[in-house]
């Protein structure tokens, strides 16, 4: 349940009987039938774009023709399209005389509820304004009319600055209508949901391993970033996100960013929290082995930084995104126990290039066996 507000008394003054109800004309049947696979007013669609023009689309909702949307509904804050030709959305139909078309949200006007009354009880979104941040989340106008949207029903994700929304306009869902309009709750984030879940399955009929696609990163995490590639989330692991070593997905990505990825594994697609999509930024650059290699030669010489540290032995980049492996045997004279002895992470040292393996891409070093390492060992 969430949180209730109150709004206060309606204002005096109020003349229902001179307005006429939009939402009524949205819900009311067409005195004639309409003709068979036609939608008739007042009902949900879900139909695909066939055709963006300079102030509407038009929408393949099933019937004998297209439904006219306005472009301005499909847009988001800053006036982009959200959406192309191909992609499905859902909207009510709604009828203006003889004509017909589609809405995916209303607009309250007047003293009179009856409108956000229907909306609640149809789901119709409606347009608000948000006015102000209270406790716990916001003021939002309907057409005159206080609600109060949940600081989490504002957006899809977590919300830092509460601020950012106040004086947007957004299309909400009326989830709570009580003591006759003085109580109202609404949430954005079910309709964004909806839309998401949309795209999520528009890209589930054509997801492939291989796919190359355009995503937004919508997560940051130590193992990785998460990125929306259409109303799904697939994830980047911090291995995959260059060919060079990444410490950490915050220090090279930042939310909102839009990144090209590779999709380059596909499980349980569908399945709810069971489904995992493994997606690879590094697999569309060229991998620097290829550019690298021919730098490279056994017995030679060359300065490198120690990126890791295991029991084993120690990683030590060479080249940008070229890492080779001495092992714990050859970094010193003298016998140790862990790599931590003589080397710290992110320290340069020098390593002589043992072996070239090109096909398994593994170099094997040695710090032991450079020049002038036997007479910094004997040093206090």
């Amino acid at each position: 349940m969430f949180e209730r507000r109150n709004s206060g008394d309606e204002e005096p003054g109020r003349d229902a009987s001179q307005e006429t109800s939009e939402f009524a004309e949205l819900l009311a049947a067409d005195q004639s039938p309409p003709p068979a696979g036609d939608p008739s007013p007042g009902e949900r669609v879900t139909g695909t774009i066939v055709q963006i023009g300079e102030t509407e689309a038009f929408v393949d909702c099933g019937g004998r023709s297209e439904l006219p949307i306005a472009l301005r509904e499909l847009q988001d804050d800053q006036g982009v399209l959200t959406v192309g030709v191909g992609d499905k959305i859902q909207g009510w139909v709604k009828a203006e005389g003889e004509r017909q078309f589609l809405t995916r949200a209303g607009q309250p006007r007047g003293r009179d509820t009856t409108l956000i009354e229907q909306a609640h009880q149809s789901g119709l979104p409606l347009e608000g304004t948000v006015r102000e941040t209270n406790k716990g989340g916001f003021v939002v106008d309907l057409g005159g009319h206080r609600a109060f949207c949940p600081i989490s029903q504002i957006d899809a994700h977590y919300v830092e600055n509460p601020q950012q929304y106040v004086g947007q306009t957004f299309s909400f869902r009326v989830v709570e209508f009580g003591q006759g309009g003085r109580n109202i709750v609404v949430s954005r984030r079910a309709l964004l949901r909806e839309e998401s879940d949309l795209k999520a399955a528009e890209t589930r009929r054509t997801l492939q391993i291989g796919n190359v696609i355009e995503g937004s990163v919508s997560r940051l995490m130590t193992f990785g970033a998460f990125v929306d590639i259409g109303g799904m989330e697939g994830l980047v692991h911090v291995s995959e996100i260059s060919h060079q070593h990444v410490e950490s997905p915050l220090a090279v990505l930042r939310p909102g960013q839009e990144v090209k990825v590779k999709v380059i594994g596909i499980q349980n697609l569908g399945q709810g929290k069971q489904e995992r999509i493994s997606l690879s930024m590094k697999a569309l650059d060229r991998d620097p082995w290829q550019d690298s290699i021919g730098e490279l030669q056994i017995g030679s010489e060359v300065t490198g930084t120690v990126r890791r540290l295991m029991d084993y032995g120690a990683f030590i980049e060479i080249l940008p995104g070229v890492q080779g492996l001495a092992h714990v045997s050859e970094l010193a004279d003298q016998r140790i126990n862990h790599p931590r002895e003589v080397l710290r992470e992110g320290e340069e040292v020098t390593v002589r290039i043992l072996d070239i393996d090109p096909g398994r891409k593994r170099v094997s070093l040695s710090v032991k066996q450079t020049k002038g390492a036997g007479e910094d060992s004997g040093e206090d």
